[in-house]
């Protein structure tokens, strides 16, 4: 279960790995992802890429995916009962359930959209 948070905040791009091209330069995990997989992209090996090479991270980086591990599990705590509500009977895999809660964000409790905000907040540094 904590994996699927995990790959739904990455795909909700609440994670520092996500985006690498969008973000501004001061995003903590920038240089790593330049240094250790240039070239990679999300969804197509960069998440991947920056797990094989966590011990290779900076403390700053290292310390940006502790405080984003923290936020998701909150998230996921945040969200259960608004995954469980409008994606239950959704398929878990190849993003299904992120489409779902994307699809339904209008309708996701105060608790749980309260919880995305600060994980957003927290990757971008603020």
């Amino acid at each position: 279960m904590i994996r699927i948070i995990l790959v739904s905040a990455l795909t909700l791009g609440l994670s520092s790995f996500a985006n690498a091209h969008n973000h501004e330069k001061h995003e903590a995990c920038a240089k790593d992802r330049e240094t250790l997989c240039a070239g990679m992209e999300p969804g197509k090996g960069l998440h991947k890429c920056m797990k094989e090479n966590k011990e290779k991270l900076s403390a700053e980086c290292k310390a940006h995916v502790e405080t984003m591990k923290e936020h998701m599990k909150d998230m996921k705590d945040a969200c259960q009962a608004d995954k469980e509500k409008y994606c239950g009977n959704v398929e878990q895999g190849k993003g299904r359930i992120i489409k779902c809660m994307k699809e339904n964000k209008d309708k996701l409790s105060a608790e749980c959209k309260a919880e995305i905000e600060s994980a957003k907040a927290a990757r971008k540094g603020k």
